[in-house]
């Protein structure tokens, strides 16, 4: 039998991109067949609530599993090293999927020690290409020794929202920025505006004062939407992926990780038939070729570059492989393929 942890979501983060990833997650592996080991996802409205909870499934788990059964874990969590341990001890499999490197970012762990953890997995599913190879560089094996590494590629993003048809609006001369917006993650904003010739950029989220960035004509905020009101409602040419403090690499903890982070936001600007505007340095980068659903730059002031040399029929061509790419995202195609692919390796089929 195949299963997998649920969680216990605090409502004040709900929303967020981390949340939606995760309960995307679970809903995918719901429709696969996979059962909730401990109890289903819940969300709890007070931190004390929330503490009981993740302490229950916790409990709960290993009361579930039996020999040659399979446990899916998205990492990091709540007891990740105690799970692993009574799984195995009850005869399980732990696959693990990696949303976040605490050793990378947040520095937190070390990665001796973060590589420690994810060694009491059976198989570990990476966001991307890179991010697994950088796993497998650091040592990763795996508890049964097979190293099994299975790249995502790109997140899933479940939404019965469709969007607008951006071939027939092209160019609105609008670039969307999208996510959270505090000032130690996206500095660049504040000095975009001086580059930002022949489009102007639309901020989507909380956080941005478009009042202290240079030429903040350049810039139209319009607040915090939902996922589903924010893919039929963003209005723009291209969804911009790019973090950190500069125009001209992405630079800092944050601008640093998408070196090999995979962020959430390219899948909800393909949700929003947005073809990209990535750093051309980032992990995601190599997706966005491949699929030929954007365009790398190597700086913020190449994307008035674009705008004057892009044809529509490319434009175009963008638009239709972003919408092939939407529709296997929409059903959980990336997901169900790596969880799919990680259970046989391990299984030794």
């Amino acid at each position: 039998m195949n299963y997998y942890l649920a969680r216990d979501y605090k409502a004040k983060n709900i929303h967020t991109a981390g949340s939606k990833a995760r309960r995307d997650i679970e809903q995918i592996m719901e429709g696969m067949g996979f059962r909730p080991a401990g109890s289903r996802p819940t969300v709890s409205k007070s931190r004390l609530l929330h503490f009981i909870r993740t302490i229950a499934i916790a409990i709960r788990v290993p009361g579930k599993l039996r020999r040659g059964d399979v446990l899916v874990m998205q990492y990091p969590t709540k007891y990740y090293s105690l799970l692993c341990r009574l799984a195995h001890r009850r005869g399980a499999q732990v696959v693990s999927f990696v949303h976040d490197l605490g050793c990378f970012r947040q520095k937190y762990n070390s990665e001796k020690k973060e590589m420690r953890l994810l060694n009491r997995s059976d198989a570990l599913i990476g966001c991307n290409p890179t991010v697994c190879r950088w796993m497998a560089d650091k040592g990763f094996v795996g508890h049964s020794g097979k190293k099994v590494l299975v790249p995502l590629h790109t997140f899933d993003f479940l939404s019965g929202s469709a969007s607008p048809d951006r071939k027939s609006t092209w160019p609105l001369r609008k670039v969307v920025y999208a996510g959270q917006l505090a000032r130690r993650k996206n500095k660049f904003l504040y000095d975009l505006g001086r580059y930002a010739d022949g489009y102007t950029v639309n901020v989507y989220g909380k956080g941005f004062d478009a009042s202290q960035a240079a030429n903040p004509e350049k810039f139209e905020t319009k607040g915090f939407m939902l996922p589903d009101e924010l893919i039929r409602r963003a209005e723009g040419d291209f969804g911009l992926v790019w973090d950190g403090e500069s125009l001209d690499c992405c630079s800092g903890d944050w601008g640093g990780y998408l070196i090999l982070n995979t962020p959430h936001k390219v899948s909800l600007y393909i949700r929003c038939g947005l073809p990209l505007i990535i750093w051309r340095k980032a992990a995601m980068a190599a997706f966005v070729e491949e699929n030929g659903i954007g365009i790398g730059i190597d700086s913020l002031r190449d994307i008035s570059n674009i705008y004057a040399h892009l044809t529509q029929e490319e434009y175009h061509r963008l638009c239709d492989n972003v919408q092939r790419v939407n529709r296997q995202m929409a059903g959980g195609q990336y997901f169900r393929r790596a969880v799919s692919e990680a259970v046989s390796r391990i299984d030794g089929q």
